[in-house]
């Protein structure tokens, strides 16, 4: 197994472990947006006090979609499927940043932050999938499909393309462990785009509109 099959694992495994310092408050999580949520339950600020307290705010809500979906075993089991490969692909985004920065924390401390905005996603996804509005089909979101598929792809390429210049001396670019990394968010996004369907409807739309709400830029050095 290479270097990078078994990072991106390991990086989620010890990502989790660390997010869940302590045990979420899903009364408070369930009443209050991601940042009433971190106000009311850090005392002294950090950063990975406010990682943990996006991560449990995410995690409250995705429990409590999941109870709302009792009734709709399908496409709560698709939800879930969704939610599992955009958090990958967002760690995934973080840890290419990282790479062409030359390390520092900012890129996984980034990944956990952007799960109370991909559960907003997820919740307005599944409720436009229970709704006739959800069904509707038009040349607008036909578009929004192709334009969402576009920038991934392009996105995709963007990473593909990247090698560090030769006086770069930050990039811990390593090419076969790169190459890899791109493979599996390529896989990723190809996956996340069966789930929805091929149907020009309105929630196939918002489905693939998520692709492209990235951590990183696939060029951007911060």
């Amino acid at each position: 197994m290479t270097p990078a099959r078994w990072l991106l694992p390991a990086l989620l495994t010890l990502s989790l472990a660390a997010y869940a310092q302590t045990a979420p408050n899903c009364a408070l999580a369930n009443l209050v947006d991601d940042g009433g949520y971190a106000t009311l339950t850090i005392g002294q600020w950090s950063e990975a006090d406010q990682d943990n307290a996006s991560f449990n705010w995410a995690e409250c809500r995705a429990a409590r979609l999941r109870k709302e979906l009792t009734a709709f075993p399908k496409l709560s089991a698709r939800i879930d499927g969704l939610r599992q490969q955009y958090r990958q692909m967002r760690a995934l985004e973080g840890q290419l940043a990282g790479i062409r920065a030359g390390g520092g924390t900012l890129y996984s401390h980034a990944v956990p932050r952007m799960y109370p905005e991909l559960e907003g996603q997820l919740q307005g996804l599944s409720a436009l999938a229970r709704s006739s509005l959800g069904a509707q089909t038009g040349q607008l979101y036909g578009q929004k499909i192709a334009q969402a598929t576009a920038d991934h792809l392009t996105f995709v390429a963007t990473l593909r393309a990247y090698k560090p210049a030769p006086d770069d001396q930050s990039s811990l670019y390593k090419p076969q462990e790169w190459k890899a990394l791109v493979d599996r968010y390529e896989a990723l996004g190809r996956a996340v785009m069966t789930t929805p369907g091929s149907r020009n409807d309105a929630a196939t739309a918002l489905g693939y509109s998520i692709l492209n709400s990235t951590t990183f830029g696939a060029d951007d050095l911060y």
